[in-house]
């Protein structure tokens, strides 16, 4: 076997095959439990809504790829009204906006707002994809919202492969991936290995919570969210999942939860 071809295997392997050794940072949304937050029912004239976004040049260049969420909640208005909306989204890069995918060190990170990540990603020439709005329940809400804040304390950096390095060894940095899938309570990190990038890393996730019953009628998108939120400004791309799914229910949530503790007991 040449150097190089071994060089590359060697590569490969770390990038895909150390998510289950690196140390994932302690963030508390990964600790919130599925009969906690059941327990405590959301206001009845509040929905959640989750939106997901991958980008990538074509062709894809790693460095050019990203995958970020939005959380959106509607408070419906006393009288009938026009609802309140309001936009979370968790879009984790570089401070510098600048990706080194083989620096092996982490940098200062920032949560980059929506519109200011829309423009980002098509300024460097990304095709930007979008999955959903999609409506969740209460729980999911409230886990993406303790994972804005822990990555908005500024708790952890960035590091583009974040399963080597300084990030895998102290687990004081992520990347745009990574950062929403470390909110998963029943996964580690070798759920979501780094093969996946741009818009494969976000069909990653769109279909975990597809599969989990974690969406009320996964089927159907909200659509009418996405000039309220200003996204049909954009030349987006809108995907649609078809692949297997389950639907919301306090039950099953319960039962997925209950079925996953030897994963949590397992994870580091």
């Amino acid at each position: 076997m040449s150097c190089l071809r071994y060089s590359g295997l060697v590569l490969t392997w770390l990038v895909t095959g150390c998510g289950g050794l690196a140390v994932r940072p302690p963030t508390p949304a990964a600790e919130l439990t599925t009969p906690d937050l059941l327990a405590t029912p959301a206001p009845p004239n509040e929905r959640y809504f989750a939106i997901l976004y991958g980008s990538q040049t074509t062709p894809v260049i790693p460095r050019y790829t990203h995958t970020w969420a939005t959380m959106v909640k509607v408070t419906e208005a006393p009288g009938g009204g026009p609802p309140t909306v309001e936009a979370h989204t968790i879009s984790w890069l570089p401070e510098s906006l600048e990706i080194r995918s083989w620096r092996l060190w982490v940098q200062p990170g920032i949560d980059l707002e929506l519109h200011a990540t829309m423009k980002e990603m098509l300024r460097t020439g990304q095709r930007v994809s979008v999955w959903g709005p999609y409506e969740t329940w209460h729980g999911l809400y409230k886990r993406f919202m303790t994972q804005k804040a822990f990555l908005d304390s500024n708790a952890v950096g960035y590091q583009a492969v974040d399963t080597i390095g300084e990030a895998a060894r102290k687990g004081n940095g992520s990347n745009c991936f990574h950062a929403l899938s470390d909110m998963d309570p029943l996964f580690d990190r070798r759920q979501y290995p780094l093969r996946y990038f741009g818009d494969s890393a976000t069909l990653n996730i769109v279909r975990q919570l597809q599969e989990r019953p974690v969406l009320i009628q996964p089927r159907r998108t909200h659509d009418w969210l996405i000039p309220a939120l200003g996204l049909d400004r954009y030349p987006i791309v809108r995907r649609h999942y078809e692949g297997p799914y389950r639907e919301f229910s306090p039950e099953a949530q319960l039962r997925t939860w209950e079925s996953g503790g030897a994963r949590r007991h397992l994870r580091p």
